[in-house]
Parts: structure tokens; sequence; C-alpha cells
């Protein structure tokens, strides 16, 4: 009878320990985009930078952007890709053109027709009002570079991949990579989220630019680590909140008819990027 009731109890407390955590949460990540939905984000940016040359500091100086995004969805193809019109505004402070002693507010406006994948794979960007090749070309490969495609099936917290970029420079070839990792699920601004921690590096060609001064031309590349954390509300599909820490270096060569000059540009950024709106219709 005590070997009887020894079993019944170590069974019960099986059952209850099961009951109890429910054994591992397993989830999905996919962007779950449909046909009228509306995403409205704003955007915080603190960004301090330096340009050096040689021993000789030629800029300095910090700024605070606020950035606000609306993302509304326009169109889903049959294999589950998205069509999104994003409008997003940039604001921040300058010192002012005639006067250097008063501060300027100068807006920034950029519309982009973007296509995501399910997975989050940004298959293309078509910028709607931005004509600048080098610009446009540098956005692109940060798409390509810096945004988590998700991998298939269920995870567990604890499950990480690496995603990994082949970068042509003109000289060699070097590798982007980033580490994604589920720490944890958690609730954020009302959404179950998981909690996804990065942490890699982007290379980015910076293509040849005419300087609007003069007659040289600048190329180079960018180097940036980053680290940060986002929520990612894996029932709707969306992203509720990033943070962001971007460590850049700009290598740089200015040529110009009588010389050539190499150029370090060196900026420190912290990104904030928080759902303020959402509807799906």
């Amino acid at each position: 009878m005590k070997i009887l009731t020894a079993i019944i109890t170590i069974a019960l407390t099986a059952v209850l320990i099961f009951s109890c955590t429910g054994g591992e949460k397993k989830i999905s990540l996919r962007f779950k985009y449909k046909p009228g939905m509306t995403l409205g984000y704003e955007q915080t940016t603190k960004r301090t930078w330096k340009a050096v040359a040689g021993d000789s500091v030629m800029e300095e100086g910090h700024r605070t952007y606020s950035v606000e995004l609306t993302a509304r969805v326009t169109g889903l193809s049959q294999d589950g890709i998205a069509e999104l019109l994003d409008s997003t505004t940039w604001t921040y402070t300058a010192p002012g053109k005639e006067d250097s002693t008063t501060l300027d507010t100068i807006e920034m406006l950029q519309v982009t027709r973007t296509f995501v994948e399910p997975n989050g794979r940004v298959s293309d960007v078509i910028y709607l009002n931005n004509k600048d090749v080098s610009s446009i070309t540098w956005l692109k490969n940060y798409y390509e570079q810096g945004m988590p495609v998700f991998p298939s099936g269920e995870l567990s917290p604890g499950y990480s991949w690496t995603q990994t970029t082949k970068v042509l420079l003109p000289d060699e070839t070097m590798d982007a990579s980033t580490t994604y990792r589920v720490k944890s699920l958690a609730r954020e601004a009302g959404y179950d989220c998981a909690v996804i921690e990065f942490a890699g590096n982007m290379i980015i060609p910076v293509e040849p630019s005419k300087e609007k001064c003069g007659d040289c031309i600048r190329r180079g590349y960018d180097q940036i680590d980053v680290t940060g954390v986002s929520y990612f509300a894996y029932k709707e599909g969306i992203v509720v909140l990033e943070h962001h820490n971007w460590e850049l270096e700009g290598h740089r060569e200015m040529v110009c008819k009588d010389k050539t000059q190499d150029y370090l540009k060196m900026s420190q950024s912290q990104i904030e990027f928080r759902l303020v709106r959402f509807s799906k219709l």
C-alpha cells in the first residue's frame, strides 16, 4: 500500500508540475499584414558624430531626431507578400542658415512602397520621392543586412539563428553577420511578445557621389556594430517596440582633381522605435 501511495503521489506531482508550466511554449514568428491594416510608429534617434582626417577633427556634433512613420497595407499577393505604403517624417533642429545663433526646425519626408514577405524579408523597396541613387543604394543594403528574416516552424525561448551577407567592396569581400535570439516571452504594451535580442555588424558600401561644392567624388563604406532588442507581437504579427545601439565607422575617400584625401566618420546612435497606433481595417 505504501508503494502504491508513493506511485500515485509521484504521478500527481508530475501532473501538477506540467499543469503549472504547460510545457515549453512554442510560437511562430510571422508578419500577418492584411489589406487595410494601418500601423503608426514613433521613433527617437539620438546621435553624436565626428569626422577625422589624420589628427585633425573636420566636424563634430550631436542631434536628436523625432520620426513619425505611418505604414498602410495596400495589397497582398497570393504568396503572402504584403505591399506597404510607408510615409516617414524626420524632424530635427539645426542652426539657422542666416543666423547661426538661432535654431531652425527642419522636416524631411520620405515615401516608399515596400514589399514584405511573411518571414520579414524585404523583397523590394520603391522610393517615391527620393531620387538620390547613393542614399537609395545605402538604404536597400540596410534592408538586406539589418532586417531579421524569421526561421520557419515553431520556436521556443532560447532559439537563435544567424544571418550572414557577403559584401563586395572595390578591393575586398567582407562578411556582415547578425545573430538573433528569442530571449523570452513577455507582455509589452498589451501584446504577447517574443523578446528577440540581436547583435552583429553591417557593412554598407557608399556609392560614389559628386560633392555639391567642388569637383570631388566621395566614396567608401560604413561598418556598423549593432546591438538591441525587439518586441514582436506574435499573435498579431507586428513589431511593438525596438531598441537599437549603433556604433558606426565610416571609411571615406574624397577624390578631387589634384589630390585624394582619406578620412573617417564616426558616430554613435541610440534608437527607440515604438508602436503608437494599430488598426486592422
